[in-house]
């Protein structure tokens, strides 16, 4: 009886996580469709609620790319910092947090750049080589 409590227990808590595991991961994509397509605030609407269901650097980078796309670069900041806190080895983050910081003049984006390239990420050379000397 015993046993047949602790199965049924964990089977109706692995339903329940893969429940919200499938919504988490239709808001995540259907948010990514939505940049795709130009539609920004649907977007971070759509990310805002995947990240109540679970917090993930990689759903807050994507935000940050929906706030960069609508040039609301304080926000887009704000995300990519977060992603970095969370993953200090998003390259990509590090590379997206230099271009908003190139472009509101904030001469800290060359660690940024720099970041990026000692991660290895393909476009960054060529930005930190073409802002930073």
């Amino acid at each position: 009886m015993k046993k047949t409590f602790i199965l049924l227990l964990i089977s109706g808590f692995s339903k329940c996580c893969m429940a919200q595991n499938v919504d988490f991961y239709n808001l995540y994509f259907e948010g990514n469709a939505l940049v795709v397509k130009g539609q920004y605030d649907k977007a971070i609407d759509k990310y805002n609620q995947a990240l109540k269901l679970f917090p993930a650097a990689y759903v807050f980078y994507n935000r940050g790319n929906a706030h960069y796309g609508k040039k609301d670069y304080p926000n887009a900041l704000l995300d990519y910092t977060i992603t970095l806190k969370m993953n200090s080895g998003y390259a990509e983050a590090y590379y997206q947090r230099g271009l908003i910081k190139s472009t509101t003049g904030d001469k800290t984006c060359c660690d940024d750049f720099k970041k990026a390239v000692k991660l290895e990420l393909a476009d960054a050379t060529d930005t930190f080589k073409k802002n930073c000397k």
